[in-house]
């Protein structure tokens, strides 16, 4: 009997923008996974080409290789490339516009001021020589498939995390402690253990001060946070962390969904640019908490739903030594749902 395979025939259409052949056959393996068409091309004139005559979706393309020669008015024909590329519809498989993912492996602060500046990124996956393909596989799921939440996505199968529901900031505390416990008894370095806590700290007192809302309103967010707060129905956030033995993840999800990409991407292209602006003075926060978190982190994933909720998951690499976890290159993206 003939067995005949089900062809998917409308699909999501990624670009693959690489020009180093070890490079491209690596990521043509782990895109071809998502299940998606994939277009290859090795340079700038080829990509425009191609966007002239077929609709993409997802454009996955090395920062390193593209981002050096720059054009008469300061900017990179890249940066420019981006920019026109990002103003395209994409297909029904991708809401709005289309998408950009970009590979990096810069790491020093006007650098990482830059890529933030840049109001059509919302995917920056480090690179480096032992890159992991599950990243790119998982960032891509999330952009395709509209399923944002959740810290199972960044764990093997079998890793269960710990959950907890927030109803005030005096719970703060314990929870770090049942937090650093847990890091303590896997065996994690005590310099990584605390910078998670670290972290953790910054994402609960966001998520209890300064994520309720009410007709623009922050009923909270002035409070000093040595103030404590008890949240009122419909107001309790989640606070999660778990590991899988080569990354430790935490998570804080409040019922809001009131940050906005562009104000993610603000707070963090001002702290990386070290100025006078560096924190935000105003109702809400000061946006330095925020360079905070992405300092201590490996990988930083913001989730938005408008309305319902936003997610900061944090992961830490703790596969190798501290120094190994504070050398890696670091990974962000932004996800709206």
């Amino acid at each position: 009997m003939k067995i005949v395979p089900t062809l998917i025939a409308d699909t999501a259409t990624i670009l693959l923008l690489v020009s180093t052949p070890k490079e491209q056959q690596a990521l043509t393996k782990t895109l071809s996974a998502t299940g998606c068409s994939l277009q290859v091309v090795t340079s700038i004139a080829e990509a425009e080409e191609t966007i002239m005559h077929q609709n993409i979706d997802l454009l996955v393309a090395d920062y390193d290789q593209h981002s050096q020669m720059t054009e008469g008015n300061g900017r990179t024909a890249f940066d420019n490339f981006l920019e026109r590329f990002a103003q395209m519809p994409a297909s029904h498989w991708v809401s709005g516009r289309t998408r950009i993912l970009l590979l990096a492996s810069r790491r020093n602060r006007e650098e990482m001021q830059a890529i933030f500046s840049m109001p059509y990124v919302s995917n920056l996956v480090a690179k480096s020589d032992d890159f992991a393909p599950e990243e790119l596989i998982i960032t891509v799921g999330k952009i395709l498939r509209n399923d944002i939440f959740g810290i199972e996505k960044y764990l093997c199968y079998g890793a269960m995390p710990v959950a907890y529901e927030v109803t005030s900031s005096l719970q703060k505390d314990p929870l770090l402690d049942a937090l650093s416990e847990y890091a303590a008894n896997i065996g994690i370095n005590k310099r990584i253990i605390s910078a998670v806590a670290g972290v953790a700290d910054e994402m609960l007192m966001n998520a209890i001060y300064d994520a309720p809302i009410y007709n623009g309103v922050r009923p909270y967010a002035s409070r000093s946070r040595t103030v404590p707060v008890e949240l009122q129905p419909g107001e309790s956030c989640f606070f999660s962390f778990a590991s899988d033995g080569s990354q430790f993840i935490i998570s804080v999800r409040d019922r809001f969904g009131s940050l906005t990409p562009e104000k993610i991407r603000s707070y963090l292209a001002r702290c990386f640019a070290m100025g006078h602006d560096q924190i935000e003075q105003k109702q809400g926060g000061a946006g330095m908490g925020f360079y905070f978190i992405m300092e201590n982190l490996n990988k930083l994933i913001v989730n938005i739903s408008p309305g319902r909720g936003t997610e900061f998951i944090g992961i830490i690499d703790i596969s190798g030594t501290y120094r190994d976890y504070i050398e890696r290159y670091k990974s962000f993206h932004i996800f709206v749902g």
